[in-house]
């Protein structure tokens, strides 16, 4: 019981960091908010930490047992995104970013 509520409970605090996530992207890179990207950053490294621990927790070669839910799915998926998102495009925004800086 105490362990599906856990479950649920991460499944909706992960929904909710995603939307929070997505959201302040769109304002960053739409010139919305200028205290978005700040905010982005932030939570952007406290969801990178929450990923790997629920990695290394979940996927570790210790376990006996393991059952792959939907929130493993979610994570996985989410966790390969953050990757691509904060590694190549991050870059990628910051050179257009110069660029028009340099130009105008």
């Amino acid at each position: 019981m105490i362990k599906s509520q856990l479950h649920r409970l991460q499944e909706i605090l992960f929904n909710i960091f995603i939307v929070v996530s997505y959201s302040l992207i769109i304002f960053s890179f739409l010139g919305l908010s200028q205290s978005a990207e700040q905010y982005l950053q932030s939570l952007d490294y406290y969801v990178r930490i929450y990923i790997c621990l629920f990695l290394i927790w979940r996927f570790n070669p210790f376990r006996s047992s393991y059952e792959f839910t939907d929130l493993d799915r979610k994570i996985a998926f989410s966790g390969g995104l953050l990757i691509l998102t904060t590694s190549a495009l991050n870059e990628y925004l910051t050179d257009i970013k110069n660029v028009i800086k340099q130009t105008f």
